[in-house]
């Protein structure tokens, strides 16, 4: 995760930094924690989970999907601060 983080880093200042700096503002938005949203019940975690787990109604199936809302959300987190 550093070796991504460093590489965004330096692309930000490249030519293409102000397409770099939406990119990242949109997975903020859509996955991080926000004064009105837990990270993980954005669309972004939610979408992950459905993908690869399904959409079924099961309590066990809901339970693990949840699990992986707060992974996927707590990888983009942790991207985003190594990034700056």
């Amino acid at each position: 995760m550093d070796a991504v983080a460093e590489h965004f880093r330096k692309e930000r200042a490249g030519k293409h930094g102000a397409v770099i700096d939406a990119s990242l503002a949109i997975l903020r938005s859509r996955f991080t924690n926000d004064e009105k949203t837990e990270g993980y019940r954005k669309d972004g975690p939610v979408s992950v989970a459905k993908f690869e787990l399904g959409e079924g109604d099961d309590p066990e199936q809901r339970e693990v999907r949840a699990l992986r809302q707060r992974q996927a959300s707590d990888v983009i987190e942790q991207l985003l601060a190594r990034i700056g």
